[in-house]
């Protein structure tokens, strides 16, 4: 809010259509396969591209290719960082301090912050094949969490579905890492009904005949129930990820139609500004008297 008592102030324009969640990115398939093998064997693999290259090449072309990928990742790099070109790593960036926070059924957000319960579920899975995403059982099992998120977009409203995004493990080894999503739900009745429902059982069925054979496979899911007042989020110079990018339906009161918004509003001032005042336990103000008045 931007002061004490007024509603939450959003920062996005709503949308006639619910965007695709999160997980539907570009680069989910490119990160999997690059994370299939070490780095040291994606630099043999380069080298032996580059060794077929000289052999049918004279050595000055053969070195053409690497020179000229190079010299043009480093200049964009520098044009990038000096202004003279666009940086499309900012796009989408809010320049703000934001929270995310749940509109009700007609689109506004009140003045009261964490007022709803929300289920997170995080469910994942390891490959511990030398292949890893390439080995027959991963090309068996890795299409259905895909399909299961295009399923939860197309039934959102059915399941109580709000988003979901995809993470790969970075420190557990140096490459075939557990690969996690998260997603998030209004009730934990959403979340079982989707449990047991075709979208999921065609998935649970294909693990329950093919586990023996592939016991280097391994899958897991935790569940966590947060109740109003009990959860709370900030962001920073972000782009719309984790919770900030779930969507939510609500009808428009003019035109009556069917409308999508983003759970993001300004977080610079009131409520939203401290961490106890985002869970509706504070006042915003708690941190003045540690002297940190800009605090999180």
């Amino acid at each position: 809010m931007s002061a004490s008592g007024k509603p939450f102030i959003p920062l996005t324009s709503p949308k006639d259509h619910r965007p695709a969640s999160a997980f539907s990115g570009p680069g989910g398939l490119k990160s999997l396969i690059r994370d299939c093998f070490s780095l040291t064997t994606w630099l043999a693999l380069g080298a032996v591209v580059q060794a077929v290259l000289s052999l049918t090449l004279s050595p000055r072309l053969a070195f053409l290719p690497a020179f000229l990928l190079l010299s043009y990742r480093a200049l964009t790099a520098y044009a990038t960082s000096i202004g003279w070109l666009h940086n499309p790593l900012m796009d989408g960036v809010i320049r703000k301090k934001f929270s995310a926070q749940i509109p009700d059924e007609v689109g506004d957000f009140g003045t009261k912050p964490s007022n709803q319960d929300i289920v997170v579920l995080l469910i994942g899975t390891r490959c511990n094949h030398p292949l890893g995403a390439l080995s027959e059982g991963a090309r068996g099992m890795l299409p259905y969490f895909p399909r299961m998120a295009k399923d939860l977009d197309t039934h959102a409203e059915e399941f109580g579905f709000l988003g979901m995004t995809s993470w790969l493990n970075s420190s557990a080894r140096e490459a075939q890492n557990e690969i996690m999503d998260v997603a998030y739900f209004r009730t934990v009745e959403g979340l079982t009904a989707f449990a047991h429902s075709q979208y999921h059982t065609d998935a649970w069925t294909w693990w329950n005949n093919h586990t023996k054979k592939y016991p280097y496979l391994s899958i897991f899911h935790e569940v966590y129930h947060s109740p109003a007042g009990h959860w709370e989020n900030i962001y920073v110079n972000s782009h719309l990820c984790d919770f900030a990018s779930t969507q939510y339906r609500y009808v428009d009161q003019t035109s009556g139609k069917d409308m999508w918004t983003s759970p993001v509003v300004d977080a610079s001032k009131g409520l939203l500004r401290s961490s106890r005042g985002r869970m509706a336990h504070g006042s915003g103000m708690e941190h003045g008297p540690i002297g940190m008045e800009g605090g999180y």
